[in-house]
């Protein structure tokens, strides 16, 4: 019987939006993606062969092993190592032990994914209209949550989703995912993906559909992302018509409450002074403080895979920064019983795997823009700005669809190499 690898990889591609929607609870949400990628490498251990593009990839990714090396370096001296305070009690799935080695097994699989993503994109990139099918769906469903919840219309769940999905008043902005801005950038890719194999009109609605998301950060990156694919074009021709209309739809929406409390407060509210505008800028800037902190006195390895949130009481030092804090802020900063995280990318990798894990992490995504660039596809290269933007608000590396997205510029460069 032969083994048709490519069709368990179009179904991975397929279910890459569904990361909290149509998942099973076995203590975390199992997704479907993962279950299909991890059926994909049970089918190569069954064969017992892989492809020789696998080992040319690898030794060309040499950055991204490294890093790889080093989280497992991070986690095994972390998991020995006796802190001198008492690390802050969480919520566990297993133990601290047994989180941290998940969250070590969760990369791992990410970066399998990535060589995954590359060899059979590398191979026939029509593929990609799989990630553009499941993009669209959860799109359509993601319209359907945000205008019935705003209208107070009763909805239906998909199973696997919490019960009170992650809404701003009352309106649901996750979609099929578990926050909003995992949403925001997976549609921004999504959009980049369908720009890329010729499905204008698609990527257009999928790029508007991040308004469901009420992601500051994605609308941000989203904008980004568009300026700089048509930035030939933003000077010239019957284009100019289109800015005075924009003007005057950014002078209306200015006058709005969400502006108001939810962009203008973040950009120009300082964090000494806490209000109820800029409240989520200052909570960002502590959590990323503690993180910055972390890895100041742990600049070796860091304090160890999904290890930030152990560490947060050690490091909090918000009455410094901080003039006027209630005594709900108080215990809203203190995150009692509950896991804090750094929401920034950058600030995650650089407390929970040191100095040297960052420097791996930063060269590797400055590789693939450059190889993204070199290639002279401006809808992927795009994508991969945004996506380097959107780390700067963002919960966490370790979701699939980022990792088959930085996939896509090394298999258009690898295509005409290797691939026979």
């Amino acid at each position: 019987m032969k083994v048709k690898f490519t069709t368990f990889f179009c179904l991975f591609l397929f279910f890459l939006p569904f990361t909290q929607a149509l998942t099973i609870n076995i203590g975390f949400p199992l997704k479907g993606s993962e279950l299909l990628l991890m059926i994909i490498i049970v089918l190569y251990m069954f064969v017992g062969y892989l492809p020789k593009e696998y080992l040319y990839f690898v030794v060309n990714s040499k950055t991204l092993v490294l890093f790889l090396l080093w989280t497992l370096f991070s986690f095994t001296i972390n998991s020995l190592w006796k802190y001198e305070y008492p690390l802050k009690e969480v919520p566990f799935r297993i133990s601290a032990f047994g989180d941290s080695f998940l969250r070590f097994c969760y990369i791992q699989l990410n970066i399998i994914a990535f060589f995954a993503s590359l060899y059979f994109i590398s191979k026939n990139e029509n593929v990609l209209k799989y990630w553009v099918k499941g993009a669209l769906i959860a799109a359509w469903y993601s319209w359907y949550l945000f205008i019935f919840s705003a209208f107070d219309f009763p909805y239906v769940k998909l199973f696997g989703m919490e019960p009170s999905p992650q809404n701003l008043f009352g309106i649901i902005r996750c979609g099929t995912f578990k926050e909003g801005n995992f949403f925001g950038l997976f549609l921004i890719l999504s959009s980049a993906v369908a720009f890329f194999k010729g499905k204008t009109k698609v990527g257009w609605f999928l790029l508007f559909t991040i308004i469901t998301t009420m992601s500051t950060i994605s609308i941000v990156s989203g904008a980004i992302f568009l300026i700089y694919i048509y930035r030939k074009k933003l000077f010239t021709g019957k284009i100019l018509i289109i800015y005075p209309l924009i003007l005057a739809g950014f002078l209306f929406f200015a006058q709005t409450e969400y502006y108001q409390k939810f962009i203008k407060a973040k950009i120009f509210q300082p964090v000494s002074y806490l209000t109820e505008g800029n409240f989520s800028k200052v909570d960002r800037y502590l959590t990323g403080r503690i993180a910055f902190k972390q890895g100041i006195d742990n600049p070796i390895i860091g304090v160890g895979p999904y290890n930030y949130a152990l560490h947060y009481d050690r490091y909090n030092d918000y009455k410094k920064i901080v003039k006027n804090p209630s005594k709900w802020f108080d215990n809203f900063i203190a995150r009692r019983n509950r896991r804090g995280i750094t929401n920034n990318v950058y600030l995650e990798v650089w407390s929970e795997y040191g100095i040297v894990g960052f420097l791996f992490f930063i060269v590797f995504l400055s590789k693939t823009l450059i190889v993204a660039i070199k290639n002279k596809n401006d809808i992927i290269t795009g994508g991969v700005i945004a996506t380097l933007i959107s780390f700067n608000a963002f919960p966490s590396f370790i979701m699939l669809f980022i990792w088959v997205f930085l996939a896509i510029p090394y298999a258009m460069k690898y295509k005409e190499k290797i691939i026979k």
